[in-house]
């Protein structure tokens, strides 16, 4: 039978637990495991090996807490982190951070993922019951101010932020030292499109605490709001810098600047998205496609370039480039790139086409010619390759 805590949860009973225990070495679950048993911790144990097994397993399996590994393949244990707090049924899970180095991002992450408490590598079994016990404590007996934030968040996921509101107010009250009521209740009036007392909390939160990346980011959403670009601009790219994970702000904030025809600061704001990312390659190739529909065609055939140097067999990058330089006319340099991806996919129309206009634009027609000709003879019905045809004879 489950006991009951004071707040209507069930409370986690430390030597009957089931424990997820998440790392993609089997050898360090198999470690974790032994030392909690030793500290007569948990009775059933599952293994994951990355994050993507992990969120599988808990959709099938009912699990008490999660040791998770910060770096893995596949998904790391911040975005499976994400995934379990973003799960209405999840979101509660206690989760313990396992970390190579304690550093300003996993700092970042704990304020802004909820993570429970992180424990450095190498594992000792003190550290490990430390932060067990600290974590179970707090699951089972939660702080007024957690109890507040929780109620919080159930009215507002229900509709009645007013009544959120004054639960994140009287969770202040409590703490009045911590930043986390103050952001909330900030970002509770964002919801409220309060924005004049939006932006004094959350003012005020990233005042307490400098590495609060939930404040700078709602910080420049409301300075977007105002066409205030400058201030935006500082407080998003201090969410970046504080956060690197989260470069989806800097790709959404480029892409804004790039509507306003902000042109050098949205590639301002590219550039640092690209130097925060995982992976520059792909981000590169990612901005470059943003650039692309926004018709910034020399910087998109700047990063297609960089990637092609670097994966030099991609013939789809080969026509992005073309396409970019064709819209420049630098036909010229666009046909060479038409006509080296044309030696890999010798059917595409559209490739022809392309490669078509190119040849007609610098004059040389009885190419344009066999390469529109070629195109009816693969779509007989292609009304654009025909008037090309009538227009060239």
């Amino acid at each position: 039978m489950d006991l009951i805590g004071e707040y209507g949860d069930k409370v986690i009973d430390p030597t009957d637990m089931t424990v997820l225990i998440v790392d993609d070495m089997d050898s360090m679950c198999k470690s974790i495991r032994g030392l909690l048993k030793v500290l007569s911790y948990g009775k059933q144990f599952y293994f994951a090996h990355d994050g993507v097994e992990a969120w599988n397993l808990l959709q099938k399996e009912r699990v008490d807490m999660a040791i998770v590994d910060w770096n893995m393949p596949n998904m790391t244990g911040v975005e499976l982190l994400s995934h379990v707090r973003e799960d209405r049924r999840l979101r509660d899970l206690p989760i313990v951070m396992v970390t190579a180095e304690a550093n300003r991002e996993i700092v970042a992450e704990a304020a802004e993922s909820d993570i429970d408490a992180y424990i450095l590598k190498p594992l000792t079994a003190r550290a490990l019951a430390d932060k067990v016990s600290s974590v179970l404590d707090k699951a089972n007996n939660p702080p007024p101010m957690f109890s507040h934030l929780k109620r919080a968040r159930d009215y507002e996921e229900n509709g009645d932020v007013d009544a959120a509101i004054a639960e994140v107010k009287q969770a202040m009250e409590v703490e009045p030292l911590s930043s986390r009521p103050i952001r909330e209740l900030g970002y509770l009036y964002f919801k409220k499109n309060d924005m004049e007392r939006a932006e004094k909390w959350l003012l005020k939160a990233a005042k307490m605490n400098k590495l609060d990346v939930f404040a700078c980011h709602y910080l420049g959403e409301i300075y977007l709001q105002r066409n205030d670009v400058d201030s935006a601009f500082t407080y998003l790219e201090k969410a970046m810098n504080i956060s690197p994970r989260h470069v989806s702000r800097g790709l959404e904030f480029g892409k804004i600047l790039i509507q306003k025809d902000m042109t050098r600061k949205a590639l301002k704001v590219f550039e640092k998205t690209i130097q925060l990312s995982a992976n520059p390659l792909g981000m590169q190739e990612e901005v470059a496609d943003i650039c692309l529909e926004n018709k910034e065609y020399d910087y998109a055939a700047k990063l297609l370039g960089f990637v092609l140097q670097a994966t030099p067999n991609r013939y789809d990058l080969m026509k992005k480039i073309g396409t970019a330089n064709a819209a420049m006319g630098n036909h010229r340099e666009a046909l060479s790139f038409f006509i080296e991806a044309g030696k890999k996919d010798k059917e595409n129309v559209d490739l022809k086409m392309d490669t078509a206009k190119s040849y007609i634009s610098i004059g040389q027609i009885l190419r344009a010619e066999q390469l529109l000709k070629s195109v009816i003879t693969i779509d007989a019905e292609n009304e654009e390759a025909k008037a090309l045809l009538r227009r060239t004879a």
